[in-house]
C-alpha cells in the first residue's frame, strides 16, 4: 500500500472497521478481519489502536464526528430555527442520510455489556441532543416554540427516531419517507406547541 501519514492511516483503518462492523456485527469483528481487508499486518492495527475495544470505540467516534460535522453545518444555515430543526431531524431520521443505523443499533446492543462503550455512546448521544436543544431554544426565544425544557424535548424527539431506527434495522420494518415525515411533524408539533401544518412546509422543502 502507498505510504500514508499516521493520521491518514488511522482514518483509513477506522473506515474499514466500520465496513466490517456493518458486514459482520460489532462483537464478531476481529482485528485480523480489518487487517486482511486492508492487506496489512494486524500489527499495524495494534500499533495504532492497541486493542480491539479501542478500535471499535474509535470507529464509532469517527462515524459520529462525521455526522456531527454535518449537523453543525445544518445549524449554521441562514434559515429559521424551524427550518433548521426539521432539516436536522429529517437528516437524522432512519429514512434520512445520517449515521449508519445498523452500526449504531449494533453498538447499543454491545454497550449493554460494556461499560466503557456505554459511556462513549452516551456522550456522543448527548452531543446530538445538545445541538437539537439549542435550536429549540432559539425557536423559544423567537416566540415560535413553547416548551418548558428544550433539552427534555430534544431527548424525547430524538428517542422517537432512535426507536423507529431499531424497528427498521432489527425488525426489518420499512417506513415510507412521507409517513415518517408526517409522524415526525406530528410529534414535534406536540412537543413544541406549534401547529403541525406549520412544520410540514419545511419538511416538504427538505425532500431529496
Amino acid at each position: 500500500m502507498k505510504r500514508l501519514s499516521a493520521q491518514a492511516r488511522r482514518v483509513e483503518v477506522l473506515g474499514e472497521t466500520l465496513t466490517q462492523i456493518r458486514e459482520k456485527g460489532m462483537t464478531a469483528v476481529r482485528i485480523t478481519d480489518v487487517a486482511s481487508a486492508m492487506d496489512v499486518s494486524p500489527a499495524l492495527i495494534i500499533y495504532h489502536f492497541e486493542t480491539k475495544e479501542n478500535l471499535l470505540i474509535e470507529a464509532l467516534r469517527h462515524a459520529a464526528e462525521r455526522d456531527l460535522l454535518k449537523l453543525h453545518r445544518i445549524m449554521r444555515e441562514d434559515t429559521s430555527p424551524t427550518s433548521r430543526l426539521m432539516a436536522a431531524l429529517e437528516w437524522y431520521a432512519p429514512t434520512g442520510q445520517a449515521r449508519g443505523w445498523q452500526i449504531w443499533v449494533d453498538g447499543w446492543s454491545a454497550a449493554m455489556r460494556d461499560a466503557t462503550l456505554s459511556k462513549v455512546l452516551s456522550d456522543l448521544q448527548d452531543q446530538w441532543t445538545d445541538v437539537i436543544a439549542r435550536v429549540i431554544e432559539e425557536g423559544v426565544a423567537d416566540g415560535v416554540f413553547r416548551v418548558d425544557d428544550a433539552r427534555d424535548a430534544a431527548t424525547r424527539i430524538t428517542s422517537l427516531l432512535d426507536g423507529l431506527a431499531v424497528r427498521m434495522v432489527v425488525h426489518k420494518k420499512e417506513f415510507k419517507r412521507e409517513v415518517l415525515r408526517a409522524w415526525l411533524a406530528r410529534h414535534v408539533a406536540w412537543e413544541l406547541s406549534v401547529r403541525e401544518g406549520d412544520l410540514l412546509p419545511y419538511s416538504a422543502a427538505n425532500r431529496s
